[in-house]
């Protein structure tokens, strides 16, 4: 807001003479005092002026950062947001994987379990049967040995009495 008057138009005013009017001295002075304080009150009123524009322009630029700030931080939050989402899919995915992998090497387990029993049971199945065999051959060879005794027990009465034989021929 501009003032009415200058200080220069206080100091350079000029007022009619009248009889028995202010004393010119004094009025020239209260002029130039009040001429003086109008223009210390400009100048201070320039530099409040500047002041607040500078003030203005630090404010502005403040609420510039600010914006700045708080678009960052909300794309640093974004962002964080993303890579929490990110980082749960891929944990979902991980912990989906390893159930998955459980499941396989669960049922690999059991089927390899299964396989082992039925191999125990074919094996246990084998050495009864060999058993039986052998069992049978041990009976076999008993048998023959058997027969083999009563051969045996069957020729020497002949042997021996063919050898008392020879020796009386040889002999007589």
């Amino acid at each position: 807001m501009r003032p009415r008057m200058t200080p220069l138009e206080i100091q350079k005013r000029d007022f009619t003479r009248k009889w028995k009017g202010y004393d010119p001295m004094e009025v020239q002075q209260f002029l130039t005092d009040a001429a003086e304080d109008m223009e210390l009150l400009a100048r201070e009123n320039a530099e409040l002026d500047g002041r607040l524009r500078s003030l203005e322009q630090e404010n502005e630029e403040h609420r510039e950062r600010e914006r700045i700030l708080k678009q960052t931080l909300l794309s640093a939050q974004a962002a964080s947001e993303d890579i929490r989402e990110a980082a749960r899919r891929e944990a979902d995915l991980v912990v989906r994987e390893a159930q998955d992998s459980g499941e396989k090497l669960t049922h690999s387990a059991l089927q390899r379990a299964a396989e082992i029993e039925k191999s125990i049971h074919e094996l246990k199945l084998q050495r009864t049967n060999f058993r039986l065999q052998l069992q049978k051959m041990i009976e076999l060879f008993q048998q023959v040995l058997e027969f083999d005794r009563e051969e045996d027990d069957k020729e020497r009465p002949l042997s021996y009495l063919t050898r008392k034989a020879n020796k009386e021929e040889t002999a007589g």
